[in-house]
């Protein structure tokens, strides 16, 4: 039993990464503090610029950001760049007040959910709980993509917005000889035809349902 326990707990210190960006240093500790105390694994940045510098040496499966940072740089500026980085993080955003137009913004960056300042503990727990339910239920529903590297997801991805290699290559500051090779790795991972759109129509098929 003890070794089991002990198991589980390794899994969510491994997968269970919250990255948490709040300009308010006190509610950053307080929500910080609680996640940690329910197991999961948290790093607490409090500007844009720490935040997406974080981003590829902690590699989150969840940030939770506020969408009004008082900085230069929304949670919605970071949210864009975080997607970039990590085409698998999934998002919550924390606000207080927020327009209409602010809410419209965020919510094209398609958001788990949203917390609602002053929050309650309860709120925390049920909201990333579910949150970490939808992400191992999309991946565990598409085993195929976990065989993908970052690289060749996030390739995936934009060929799934119906990107050509030369504006993917052009993104991703590489050659358009890399994205095609990574291409024809992905068909390869993936089993499919080597025949014309098969890729784009599996990502259109397949991509868009995990998200």
């Amino acid at each position: 039993m003890f070794i089991e326990v002990k198991i589980f707990f390794k899994y969510i210190m491994l997968y269970n990464k919250i990255l948490i960006l709040e300009d308010d240093i006190i509610v950053g500790i307080d929500l910080q503090e609680l996640l940690n105390q329910a197991g999961y694994n948290t790093i607490l940045l409090h500007n844009y610029e720490d935040a997406i510098h974080q981003l590829r040496a902690f590699k989150p499966n969840l940030a939770i950001c506020d969408i009004n940072l008082g900085q230069s740089e929304s949670g919605i500026d970071f949210v864009n760049k975080a997607v970039t980085i990590l085409p698998k993080i999934e998002i919550i955003y924390l606000t207080a007040f927020s327009t209409y137009q602010i809410v419209e913004t965020a919510e094209l960056t398609n958001p788990l959910n949203y917390i609602i300042k002053p929050w309650n503990e309860d709120q925390i727990k049920v909201t990333v709980k579910r949150a970490f339910n939808y992400i191992e239920n999309k991946y565990a529903k598409n085993e195929v993509i976990q065989k993908l590297s970052m690289t060749e997801y996030k390739i995936l991805d934009l060929i799934s917005q119906q990107k050509k290699s030369k504006e993917i290559a052009l993104e991703l500051f590489v050659s358009e000889k890399t994205i095609r090779n990574h291409r024809y790795n992905i068909i390869k991972k993936l089993k499919l035809p080597n025949e014309n759109n098969s890729l784009l129509k599996w990502a259109l098929t397949n991509l868009h349902l995990q998200k």
